[in-house]
């Protein structure tokens, strides 16, 4: 069987492209007995650590498909002749959504989906109404067409079943792995001009709804008016729903001093490491998470973790998190306070987090994904 993977995503430092470069750098370290064709562009090329794997052929394409209309038509009116061309049985598509022709084909189909935010919070989602729409329409048709689905956690793959009614022997569940940055045991010199690394919370995540940070903002206030806490919140932000973040800014304006609250911007994440290292402590409120990769970079960093307690995130982090109602300011609060000011508990869920991290692997992901398929 000739397998091909199509690994053409965004450049934007998020999920999708840890997930590429994470699995493709992995998969070369696997022993393959038929060849793989990957399907990427330039600079994902550039950044992966390649190794002498012959039966690995790569097949390089123009970074103009990182734009996501022209990576869509690529995709659906390109791709497939090419599959054919190339004489591939079967197509691995992780990026939620895949060819819809490939069955007048005769190529098999898998397709990964990383999030079930269109079925869940649909008004949640960044961007306009239409092409949300339009996403999740291509979405739900890659998912009814391909001929397994892989999805990131057991929570997800309930929720996708019940969601779409889709048959439980097509679905799998395959968990992610720590970006390698976050496994290097010496420190590294990445920091940032002018930041001082003390006294501050931190928060990695995308600007949108659902990831709840107004209320993050709120447990915040109370904790300051309450307790006299001197610290400073930085977030992390992919900037995806630019309406959210004004009223993000205007609620700074009007409830915090300035440099209270700071805003890092499409940080490059080789500085990452070391600002977690030195926060007092890693928290994100997402409502809607199939799986999450942040609060396990924190951990390995030594980082202690508060998180929401909705979806996925209790079955990925276990006992090495304190948890809280996304909802309930106070309790947000509460949860923050708790790590301040109980050190043995704030210790427990560091040395916790430590030895939590380890299990979640990439070379694990690869070798579970090419068993799927295979099966």
């Amino acid at each position: 069987m000739v397998t091909a993977i199509d690994m053409i995503g965004t450049n934007l430092e998020s999920g999708t492209k840890t997930y590429n470069l994470n699995f493709c750098e992995n998969l070369q370290k696997i022993n393959i007995e038929n060849i793989i064709y990957v399907f990427t562009t330039k600079d994902y090329l550039d950044q992966i650590e390649q190794n002498s794997n012959i039966k690995i052929k790569y097949i390089v394409k123009s970074n103009l498909l990182k734009n996501i209309f022209f990576r869509i038509f690529w995709m659906q009116l390109v791709l497939p002749f090419e599959l054919k061309f190339l004489n591939v049985n079967h197509l691995f598509s992780p990026m939620n959504i895949g060819p819809i022709f490939l069955k007048l084909l005769n190529i098999k189909f898998t397709l990964a989906l990383h999030s079930n935010l269109p079925w869940i919070y649909f008004s949640k989602m960044p961007g306009n109404v239409l092409k949300n729409f339009l996403t999740r329409s291509l979405m739900e048709i890659s998912i009814r067409l391909c001929d397994r689905l892989i999805v990131n956690s057991e929570f997800a793959k309930s929720e996708i079943i019940e969601l779409l009614k889709i048959e439980e022997k097509k679905v799998f569940s395959v968990y992610l792995g720590v970006d390698k940055k976050y496994l290097i045991e010496k420190n590294n010199d990445y920091y940032l001009d002018d930041f001082e690394y003390k006294n501050y919370i931190i928060s990695v995540l995308s600007c949108v709804r659902y990831h709840n940070i107004i209320n993050l903002l709120k447990g915040f206030k109370l904790l300051k008016k309450e307790k006299k806490i001197s610290l400073r919140f930085v977030f992390v932000l992919q900037i995806l729903d630019k309406k959210y973040f004004d009223e993000i800014k205007n609620f700074v304006a009007i409830n915090f001093e300035k440099n209270e609250i700071i805003f890092l911007h499409n940080l490059d994440s080789k500085f990452l490491s070391n600002l977690y290292k030195n926060s007092s402590f890693y928290i994100f409120s997402s409502y809607c998470e199939v799986f999450g990769l942040t609060s396990l970079e924190a951990m390995s960093q030594g980082c202690p973790v508060i998180i929401s307690n909705r979806s996925a995130l209790k079955e990925i982090n276990l006992d090495a998190a304190e948890y809280f109602n996304p909802d309930d300011e106070v309790e947000i609060k509460d949860s923050m306070y708790k790590i301040l000011s109980e050190e043995n508990y704030k210790n427990e869920i560091i040395k916790k987090g430590k030895i939590h991290y380890k299990k979640f692997d990439w070379k694990k992901t690869v070798s579970r994904t090419l068993k799927i398929l295979n099966y």
